[in-house]
């Protein structure tokens, strides 16, 4: 999916979701990578099951980088991050 540059910040200023968001969705999405990020049961949030292989192998084929922190502050501009065990994001309060 291609969005233009305006739409790049919280709050989708060109009136699509932001790149950082659709990438996101994507890397869950991807069902072989359940084992290391996957959908809740309910499909409204996602769990990160193995951060370090999620920061090892995901964030640097999504993401100029591969440093967990880093995406969890950007992930932190957008929705409630819920820490229990693991590391859970609630879309019900994406932008």
């Amino acid at each position: 999916m291609e969005t233009s540059a305006a739409s790049g910040g919280p709050g989708g200023l060109g009136g699509g979701p932001a790149p950082f968001l659709i990438k996101t969705y994507d890397m869950v999405d991807d069902s072989s990578t359940d084992e290391i990020v996957s959908w809740s049961d309910n499909k409204n949030s996602f769990v990160v099951w193995n951060p370090p292989e999620f920061a090892r192998l995901l964030l640097p084929t999504y993401f100029k980088h591969n440093n967990f922190s880093s995406f969890i502050r950007q992930l932190n501009t957008y929705v409630q991050i819920i820490i229990n065990k693991s590391f859970l994001w609630n879309h019900d309060n994406a932008v």
